[in-house]
């Protein structure tokens, strides 16, 4: 394989580059399994909190990250901030093949994105490797009650009452080659805008744009990415939560969602990296979902 991205090691917060090696390294953290990708078989660790990469022998490394989602809204029982917008998805990175990260030996800090509380925006998720010496992927962005904005994140938030704007998605989305062989983002989505009556917009999500609301109607939450081909088996992954709405709760996205809710408290996102739903209510807003890191090499 010809690596077009070279891995940096931070550990002495003196990145260097390594040295030139060909093929897949060894390592070792988080939970391993086993799987089989096009007649290739690979180890796979998965960090679903965070933990350290030992890298015992130096060499390429596939990596699939997913930020925190963002919490969606609810007034919590504080006033009349109803109309409630849902939370954004989490950002989607994934580093593979030609384009996967190249590891020296050592340990490696792996900080697994938080989900974001009701109105709160997802945390990032990183390894002390960066492509670009930056985070490499973003949280999600919080939904928006009444009054204010959504939340920017990866993925923004869900705008609220009084045609409040969603939140715009902040890491650019970019497709190079395909996720087992390729530089791929999964980020960039705004959530919907609210309507001017008692509607919320839904979040944006990895694959999508949330939807804006209708009148009393929460707007659909923004597709997740299916990352089935990396992992396998069918995943949906940084689905965004729908809007809260007087009338209907935004629906869930089709790809790893949760729908907004006219009372009570907003559904919780329940895949890697989804954000909560929005409610109409003077209630909580759903909790968006913790991220996970996954690193692969051939065995």
């Amino acid at each position: 394989m010809s690596a077009r991205l070279m891995g940096y090691v931070s550990a002495s917060n003196t990145p260097t580059l390594v040295a030139a090696i060909s093929g897949y390294g060894v390592a070792t953290g988080g939970t391993s399994s086993t799987i089989t990708i096009n007649g290739q078989s690979y180890t796979l660790l998965t960090f679903t909190s965070d933990g350290n990469l030992v890298v015992s022998t130096a060499g390429y490394f596939d990596i699939l990250m997913v930020g925190g989602g963002g919490g969606g809204a609810g007034s919590g029982g504080a006033g009349n901030n109803y109309e409630q917008g849902g939370g954004g998805g989490g950002g989607v990175l994934v580093a593979s093949g030609d384009y996967g990260l190249l590891l020296d030996t050592g340990t490696y800090a792996v900080d697994v994105g938080a989900g974001g509380g009701a109105g709160v925006a997802g945390a990032k998720s990183d390894i002390t490797i960066n492509l670009l010496r930056t985070p490499l992927i973003n949280g999600g962005g919080f939904g928006a009650y009444r009054g204010i904005t959504g939340g920017a994140g990866a993925n923004g938030g869900g705008g609220a009452y009084n045609t409040t704007a969603g939140g715009v998605g902040n890491q650019t989305a970019s497709t190079t080659g395909t996720i087992n062989n390729g530089l791929i983002r999964y980020s960039g989505y705004s959530g919907g805008t609210g309507s001017n009556d008692a509607g919320g917009g839904g979040g944006g999500g990895a694959g999508g744009a949330g939807s804006a609301a209708v009148a009393q109607n929460g707007g659909a939450g923004g597709n997740g990415v299916d990352i089935s081909a990396f992992i396998t088996g069918a995943t949906y992954y940084a689905g965004a939560g729908g809007g809260g709405g007087g009338g209907t709760g935004g629906g869930a996205a089709s790809l790893g969602g949760v729908a907004g809710k006219t009372s009570g408290t907003g559904n919780n996102g329940v895949n890697y990296g989804a954000g909560g739903g929005g409610t109409y209510s003077a209630s909580l807003g759903g909790a968006g979902a913790a991220g996970v890191i996954y690193v692969r090499f051939r065995n």
